[in-house]
């Protein structure tokens, strides 16, 4: 995206001791002073903590940073809390950018999601995952997509004929540029025709919409 690393939420909520407080039921603050607000929107969400890239922001919820420090578990905590809480407005469009595997689901990160799209890989791993997405938003209730990635030539026929092709949105083709500028940190600048038919249909599916990239 090109955008500096922004302030993390769960720091700027005081840490781990400072999350547990400030989500622990029994110690509820008042909306007044409460950090995240029921409702919220993204103003209400400190400035530091949400970066720029032409337009879109970027909020970083959490990560483990040190060794011994715990599991993953409150940052998922505050996740689920700030999708349940959030509304967006009519232009706005909610993206998680979730792990590649399942833990979300299991953690109902997901469950105001209006689209789950899965990025399927030209790997066996992944389109077993792509099974699971399926099956699991099924049963949320929640619609699913493919997106097929790094796609070429001797892959495209195997990838479009291990998935259903009306759930597949876009194929983005296998780029040299793009893999470079990745593996060098840089932003992505690649103009790719395939990139403005995922955003198309998002536009179009339904508005305001919080989605799942996985």
């Amino acid at each position: 995206m090109g955008a500096r690393l922004p302030a993390i939420l769960m720091d700027a909520m005081g840490g781990r001791k400072g999350v547990k407080e400030q989500l622990n039921p029994a110690f509820p603050n008042s909306q007044e002073n409460a950090f995240l607000k029921d409702p919220m929107t993204l103003s209400d969400i400190p400035e530091a903590c949400l970066a720029d890239a032409d337009g879109i922001k970027l909020l970083v919820v959490g990560k483990i940073r040190s060794f011994g420090e715990g599991c993953a578990c409150m940052i998922g905590n505050i996740s689920k809390t700030v999708l349940s809480r959030l509304r967006e407005a009519e232009n706005e469009v909610v993206l998680i950018d979730a792990e590649a595997g399942l833990e979300h689901f299991g953690r109902r990160v997901d469950a105001r999601c209006d689209l789950i799209v899965c990025v399927v890989d030209p790997t066996f791993e992944s389109f077993a995952l792509a099974d699971n997405v399926q099956r699991m938003a099924e049963t949320a209730g929640i619609q699913a997509v493919y997106v097929l990635n790094k796609v070429d030539h001797a892959v495209r026929d195997t990838m479009a004929g291990r998935l259903d092709p009306q759930r597949v949105i876009a194929a983005i083709p296998k780029s040299e540029r793009l893999f470079m500028q990745s593996l060098n940190g840089e932003a992505l600048t690649a103009d790719l025709p395939e990139f403005q038919e995922i955003c198309r249909f998002i536009d179009t599916f339904k508005k305001p919409v919080s989605f799942a990239v996985i």
